[in-house]
């Protein structure tokens, strides 16, 4: 959710190289962030990212209520010390960090669900250089047990959590080179020996009811294959042979949604060589149209689902830089809007962090960072105009819900004439909407 996730090769420490996948729960974020439909949706704004420190190199981010205080919390993987972060909600999206918890070696994505039914979410981590998963069961007040460790082999890039057989425990998936590695829970946090499913190249998984018979199903986004399998489960333990999808390109990421508002849940892939994500539109038996594809900003390295603009419609958001692609209504997909991180994001995950009803973003930078954006869609959101045309600057200040107020002359031997030289309040705050952009312009050089 760092340059660990979705489909990224990293050489580290254990010698493997390791296709990373940030997973990014949609059914999670959505139970997270129920967004009421608005007639008239606001410009969708993000303040700049709040940063917090995590354990160095973070693949992923997951977002659930991890001390059950009804806030949503975040928890991310540290691919080279072995470690989970999880930081608890302060209230209104500002978060702090608690002790880190020791994984197995290389967790290079990490999923939260109640794996032993007591209430309280759980982690899980797949390990790609222990070629295991991790099990962090929740003593409560979002600390945790130490880890129980399975065994899935290959080398895991990314997991998923549902209830696969349907008798109310959460099982896990695990994407692969080789394919699909399925634990069965057991009962109390405990797991079956691993079930392995061919799929080439599965970078990352995630699971829904593709064909609506009620039962979880499979899907994979398959790396250097350009591919996407789909295996429908048949409703016991045990799954049908996969189906491909082309895609093309390298595939880093894999997201499921009702894109187009008729109930069935179709795809979304991040594609980081072909600077795009492509939708599968699902025919409603498990079978998928052709791919549509939408160019994002920079390599897309992860792709999660959510109503962002507070419109009714699942919109896309990409790591890579953050991109947004709001959904016109019908499963496809207008251009996209950029917005500003320190670094580059390399995961992504969306949910209500501050409980005002609208969508947040959570990234991972895959060094050490975890940035938090804030949406403050219908109000005014300062953007950065600086250096900008004064009439250019002026429809950006328009499109997110500010005015400009006093525009101020002033020489400058750096800045063209009739560009901004400064602004005021500085880019990032957030004003009530319609508030006021102070600017100075540039009259140019001085002559002598």
């Amino acid at each position: 959710m760092d340059r660990g996730l979705a489909g990224r090769r990293w050489s580290g420490m254990f010698g493997a190289h390791v296709c990373v996948v940030l997973l990014a729960c949609f059914a999670a974020a959505l139970a997270l962030g129920a967004v009421a439909p608005s007639a008239t949706s606001p410009a969708l704004s993000f303040t700049g990212p709040r940063n917090y420190a995590t354990g160095l190199t973070p693949q992923s981010v997951a977002i659930g209520d991890l001390n059950g205080d009804g806030k949503p919390d975040l928890a991310t993987a540290s691919v080279t010390w072995g470690t989970v972060s999880v930081f608890l909600n302060r209230g209104r999206g500002s978060f702090r960090r608690t002790p880190d918890s020791a994984t197995a070696a290389g967790p290079v994505s990490i999923a939260i669900g109640d794996l032993n039914g007591d209430g309280k979410p759980d982690l899980a981590t797949a390990n790609g250089g222990a070629g295991s998963v991790s099990v962090l069961l929740n003593k409560g007040g979002g600390s945790f047990q130490a880890k129980l460790d399975y065994p899935v082999g290959g080398e895991p890039n990314s997991l998923a959590i549902d209830d696969l057989n349907g008798d109310g425990k959460l099982d896990v998936a695990v994407a692969n080179f080789g394919g699909v590695s399925v634990l069965l829970n057991k009962g109390g946090g405990g797991f079956a020996a691993k079930v392995e499913y061919a799929a080439q190249g599965a970078g990352s998984v995630a699971m829904a009811d593709l064909n609506g018979d009620g039962n979880p199903d499979l899907a994979t986004a398959n790396g250097g294959e350009g591919t996407v399998s789909v295996l429908l489960n048949n409703g016991g333990n045990s799954f049908q042979a996969k189906v491909d999808y082309p895609i093309g390109g390298e595939l880093n990421s894999l997201a499921i949604g009702d894109l187009s508002g008729d109930g069935k849940p179709d795809m979304a892939t991040a594609n980081q060589f072909g600077s795009n994500v492509s939708v599968l539109a699902n025919r409603g038996d498990g079978t998928f149209e052709s791919r549509r594809s939408y160019a994002t900003e920079r390599s897309p390295f992860a792709v999660a689902i959510g109503d962002l603009n507070g419109d009714g419609e699942q919109d896309l958001v990409t790591a890579g830089g953050v991109s947004v692609l709001l959904n016109r209504g019908d499963g496809s997909f207008r251009a996209r809007r950029s917005y500003q991180t320190e670094q580059l994001a390399w995961s992504v995950a969306v949910g209500d962090l501050n409980g005002d009803r609208k969508l947040d973003v959570a990234t991972t930078d895959g060094i050490f960072r975890l940035g938090v954006l804030l949406n403050t869609s219908g109000l005014c959101t300062v953007p950065n105009v600086r250096g900008k045309p004064l009439s250019v600057a002026t429809r950006s200040i328009a499109r997110a819900s500010c005015r400009v107020g006093n525009v101020g002359l002033a020489y400058s031997r750096f800045v063209i004439k009739g560009r901004v030289i400064s602004e005021k309040p500085k880019p990032g705050a957030v004003l009530r909407k319609g508030g006021e952009v102070n600017l100075v312009v540039s009259r140019g050089r001085r002559h002598s």
